[in-house]
C-alpha cells in the first residue's frame, strides 16, 4: 500500500449512502477528508480502524445530515481507515495490521505507519482541536471511553459519551498518539449494530462541533466517572483450537464468557478449561506494553482460573477476534482522587 492516505477537501459524492461493505466504492483506499467551518480548529474523527466496525461511519452520516445546506460550526477532519477489511466485513485482512496498531511514537518503520504519521503531521499542522476514535465491541459490554491520559479535557470528553471510563494504555493504539497533541477519546459503542451506541456517538460529535461542553472541573468529571486501568490482556497460545460453544477444542471458553464484562472476577474464577496439551500454557496473560506476567493466571486440573481478583472488559467470544487481538481484559477500579 502506499505510505500516503488519500487527501480529500469535500465529502465524495456516495458518502452519505454508503454502508461500510460498500465505502470503498466511494472511498478506495484509507482517506482523510477535511471539511470546512466556522471555526477552523477541526474536530478529528476515526472510523472503521476496524473493517467491520461500522458505527463511526454510521454515528458521522446522522451528524453530517443534520447540517445539509449549511455550514458546520468547526471543521471536521475525518479519517476513513481500513475500507478493504470493510469491504469484506472483518476487522482486518489476515495480511494486514491492526490499524488501532500502526500509530507510532517513534520513527514510522512500515508503509502502514507511515501512513498513520502523515495523518498526524497533516492534524498538528491543522492545530487540531480534539480527536475522537470510535469503535465496537466484537464482546457484549456497555458503552464506555478508553483513555490514555487523566487530563481535565480528556475526563470531560469521556464524561461526555459516557459514565463508565477505562485507562488503557495499548500500544501504538490511536488513542495514544493523539494524547500527545490534543484532547482524546476512544468511544466504545457496544456491539455491531447497537444503535445506542450510534445515537451516542452522533451526539458527542455533535457537541464537540458546537464547543458544547458544559461546566465543571477536572474533580467534578473524574467523581462522574467509574474509572478502571486495564493492566493486563489475556491471549490464547497460538496453534491450539479454540471453542466457545462447548465443542472439543484445545481451549474450551465458557458460553457466558461475555457476561463477565465489567464484572469483579474473584480469584479461582474459572476463565477457560484446557483437556490437552499439558506442557503448553493455553492461555497467558500479558502487561500491556506486551510484557508476559506470571503467576496472573493458575492451571487447577483442566481449569484456567484468575489468581487474584479483577474487573474484566472486553471478553468476547468472537473466535477471530481473540486470534487477532486478544480474548479480553483485566481491570482494577481507580478512585477519582488517585488521578
Amino acid at each position: 500500500m502506499s505510505s500516503l492516505p488519500l487527501v480529500l477537501d469535500h465529502l465524495p459524492s456516495g458518502f452519505m449512502s454508503a454502508s461500510a461493505r460498500t465505502l470503498h466504492e466511494v472511498v478506495p483506499s484509507p482517506a482523510l477528508i477535511h471539511l470546512p467551518g466556522l471555526q477552523p480548529r477541526p474536530v478529528f474523527v476515526s472510523v472503521l480502524l476496524h473493517g467491520n466496525e461500522d458505527v463511526g461511519l454510521l454515528a458521522l452520516q446522522s451528524v453530517l445530515s443534520r447540517y445539509e445546506g449549511r455550514p458546520l460550526p468547526r471543521a471536521l477532519s475525518i479519517f476513513v481507515g481500513n475500507v478493504e477489511a470493510a469491504r469484506a466485513g472483518v476487522r482486518r485482512l489476515e495480511d494486514q495490521p491492526d490499524y488501532n496498531r500502526i500509530w507510532p511514537r517513534s520513527a514510522p518503520a512500515t508503509p502502514h505507519q507511515h501512513m498513520a504519521a502523515r495523518v498526524m503531521d497533516a492534524m498538528r499542522e491543522r492545530e487540531v482541536f480534539l480527536a475522537i476514535d470510535l469503535h465496537n465491541n466484537s464482546g457484549r459490554n456497555p458503552l464506555y471511553s478508553c483513555l490514555s491520559a487523566t487530563g481535565a479535557e480528556h475526563l470531560r470528553l469521556a464524561r461526555m459519551f459516557s459514565p463508565l471510563a477505562v485507562l488503557i494504555q495499548a500500544p501504538q493504539s490511536l488513542g495514544a498518539a493523539f494524547t500527545s497533541i490534543c484532547p482524546t477519546v476512544c468511544c466504545e459503542c457496544g456491539e455491531i449494530g447497537n444503535a445506542q451506541g450510534v445515537a451516542q456517538a452522533a451526539k458527542l460529535i455533535e457537541r464537540c462541533l458546537a464547543d458544547d461542553f458544559g461546566e465543571g472541573t477536572a474533580h467534578d468529571d473524574a467523581k462522574a466517572l467509574d474509572i478502571f486501568q486495564a493492566f493486563a490482556m489475556l491471549k490464547v497460545a497460538e496453534g491450539l483450537t479454540l471453542s466457545c460453544d462447548g465443542e472439543a477444542a484445545d481451549l474450551q471458553l465458557p458460553p457466558e464468557i461475555e457476561s463477565f464484562n465489567f464484572q469483579a472476577l474473584e480469584p479461582g474464577h474459572v476463565i477457560a478449561t484446557t483437556l490437552s496439551h499439558p506442557d503448553v500454557e493455553p492461555l497467558r496473560a500479558y502487561r500491556l506494553d506486551g510484557e508476559a506476567m506470571a503467576g496472573m493466571l493458575v492451571r487447577k486440573g483442566a481449569d484456567v482460573c484468575l489468581s487474584t481478583q479483577a474487573v474484566a472488559a472486553m471478553f468476547t467470544r468472537d473466535l477471530r477476534a481473540i486470534r487477532q487481538d486478544c480474548l479480553g481484559y483485566l481491570m482494577q477500579r481507580v478512585a477519582a482522587h488517585a488521578l
